[in-house]
């Protein structure tokens, strides 16, 4: 799945039946995670449920991550962890394209088990409290990002802007619980009951233009509504690394060394054929006839 079916398309519902009973599954649980970090998730079902299964949609048996019959077990940077009658699956060292649906379960084989179907959100950066909790991303062109906004009051109206959010100014607005976007721009609003709300914002094909003050919120952008605001600070893919880079004091200074070096050598070169001529030419004249010293 590319990032950008990852970033745009968050959350499709969808329901999931199990094999042997029939039953649907329970409403979607949404967990985020920073690029680079762990996030970690708990699986209860009763303890006699022995084989436990971890695995990312469609999760056909060649879609599962990890299974194992032990109190743990670990694949690459996919583990169980059982304890106390439930299980924890965790992801380590997050990347964008582990954004998706996933689905835990135990049972006494894949096609007879209960399930937990979740999803997992990776973003940049995870902003809670008022606006003062701002962070700054770093990132570079033709590169992607997003941001979940927790916020703690409702409005109806979701807006992503930058820069003054002025009338007129929003990149993204929805009075819609769907998700919404506009061009390299989306927004996603998933309401987490009973902490808040959160809104994920994205921006997609970064160039350098995109750098600067950007603000998530509910309500009006002009208003004291609540909102969260980031930093984005876009470099460029290309830009030579530091560690390469040539000082031109120093290349100056080796070049004036080298030459002040040559220079010295042609007048050590020309005293010593000056000093060998007249050698010879002295000898010459005193071996002449009649030359008597």
């Amino acid at each position: 799945m590319k990032v950008s079916h990852t970033l745009i398309c968050f959350f499709f519902l969808f329901s999931l039946q199990d094999g042997s009973t029939g039953l649907v599954s329970a409403q979607v649980s949404v967990y985020s995670g920073i690029e680079g970090e762990d996030v970690r998730v708990e699986c209860s079902f009763p303890s006699y449920r022995i084989r436990k299964f971890f695995c990312k949609e469609p999760c056909d048996k060649e879609d599962i991550l990890i299974e194992t019959t032990g109190a743990s077990a670990q694949s690459g940077r996919y583990s169980i962890d059982y304890k106390d009658g439930g299980f924890f699956v965790t992801i380590t060292q997050l990347t964008k394209s582990d954004s998706g649906r996933y689905r835990c379960g135990a049972g006494t084989s894949w096609t007879q088990a209960s399930y937990k179907d979740f999803e997992i959100i990776v973003v940049d950066a995870m902003l809670d409290g008022g606006p003062s909790a701002e962070k700054t991303i770093d990132a570079r062109t033709g590169g992607n990002i997003a941001v979940r906004c927790r916020i703690t009051e409702y409005k109806a109206k979701k807006y992503f802007c930058k820069e003054e959010c002025k009338q007129g100014d929003n990149l993204v607005e929805t009075i819609s619980k769907s998700d919404q976007e506009n061009g390299r721009y989306s927004i996603r609003y998933i309401q987490i009951i009973p902490t808040g709300f959160s809104l994920y914002v994205s921006i997609e094909q970064l160039t350098q233009s995109d750098s600067g003050w950007y603000r998530c919120g509910l309500g009006r952008p002009d208003s004291k509504d609540p909102y969260q605001r980031f930093r984005l600070i876009v470099t460029d893919a290309l830009t030579t690394s530091p560690k390469t880079t040539e000082h031109p004091e120093t290349t100056k200074g080796v070049v004036l060394y080298v030459r002040l070096t040559l220079v010295v050598l042609v007048i050590v070169s020309s005293l010593s054929v000056l000093v060998f001529c007249r050698k010879r030419t002295c000898k010459a004249k005193s071996e002449e006839p009649g030359n008597t010293h």
